[in-house]
C-alpha cells in the first residue's frame, strides 16, 4: 500500500478562519443544547483550536490565568470538563490532554488518536 506524500497530508489554511468557524459552530452546538459558552470556556475552546494539537489543562491553565481568568486548576478543568461534555473538545486518557473537535455536532463519533 503506497503512503501518502506528507507534503500534502497537511494542507494550509486560513487559520483564522478555520477558528472563527469552529467557534461559531461551538456557539451554534451550545444554543441547541440549551448550554451556555461562558467567556472561560469559550478562551479555553480557542486556546485548543489554536493550538491544532493537545495540551495538558495546566498548559490551558496558563494560557487562561496569563488573560485574567483565574489560575486556580478548577478553572482550567470545568472548562475543559465542560468542552468535552458537549462534544466540542476531545479528552486523550492515556495522555490527560485535551483536543479541539474539528468537526462537532450532533452526531456521535469515536476519534481515533495516533500517540
Amino acid at each position: 500500500m503506497a503512503h501518502p506524500d506528507p507534503s500534502h497530508v497537511f494542507q494550509p489554511h486560513d487559520h483564522a478562519a478555520c477558528t472563527a468557524e469552529a467557534l461559531a459552530r461551538a456557539e451554534e452546538n451550545c444554543v441547541a443544547e440549551g448550554a451556555r459558552l461562558t467567556p472561560v470556556r469559550r478562551r479555553a475552546l480557542e486556546i485548543l483550536l489554536e493550538t491544532h494539537s493537545a495540551m495538558g489543562a495546566y498548559d490551558v491553565l496558563e494560557r487562561l490565568a496569563a488573560e485574567g481568568f483565574g489560575h486556580q486548576p478548577p478553572v482550567a478543568y470545568r472548562a475543559l470538563d465542560f468542552l468535552v461534555e458537549h462534544g466540542l473538545a476531545h479528552r486523550i486518557q492515556r495522555l490527560n490532554a485535551f483536543t479541539a473537535c474539528t468537526h462537532p455536532g450532533g452526531h456521535s463519533h469515536a476519534p481515533v488518536f495516533l500517540i
